[in-house]
């Protein structure tokens, strides 16, 4: 399996792998024009990571947020689960962070599950803090949501 992996935008042309890796990421997935949307969306963002070799990459993570008032919003991260512990996770939400904090962002913003332990040992890494709990947010499992938010500060830069 390639070691290398490389950061973009999304495209138009990137709407259908991405709903692919969507599917297979989570139970209740976007679909095409949820993707659509936020590629058209005002101040909405995104990073894709491409991996492969010879020109067959593809898209094994992703980041969508938007910047409102002086936050960013984290609405959608994933990484493929083959490609996970790679450190792919970590880019795209430093890259995301960064780019909120260059946007003139006080924080970030993002509802996670909290079982998914992954996610939520990535988010404390990074200096979220649970700020509050929506009960019985996901009606698949009646699993509570919790929204997490962490300050940016314009000094710090969060990869090298």
């Amino acid at each position: 399996m390639p070691r290398c992996w490389e950061l973009t935008r999304a495209a138009p042309a990137d709407i259908a792998p991405l709903a692919a890796l969507e599917s297979h990421c989570f139970d209740w997935p976007w679909g095409r024009l949820s993707f659509e949307g936020e590629l058209s969306a005002a101040g909405a963002d995104n990073r894709v990571a491409w991996a492969g070799a010879c020109g067959e990459k593809r898209i094994v993570g992703y980041i969508f947020f938007r910047f409102i008032a002086e936050e960013v919003h984290i609405f959608r991260i994933a990484v493929d689960p083959a490609w996970r512990r790679r450190g792919i996770g970590a880019r795209l939400l430093a890259e995301c962070l960064n780019a909120a904090r260059a946007e003139g962002m006080a924080a970030a913003v993002l509802e996670a599950r909290p079982s998914n332990t992954e996610a939520m040992e990535l988010y404390r890494k990074f200096g979220f803090r649970v700020l509050a709990t929506r009960p019985g947010y996901y009606s698949d499992r009646q699993e509570d949501a919790l929204i997490l938010k962490r300050t940016l500060t314009q000094k710090e830069e969060l990869w090298p």
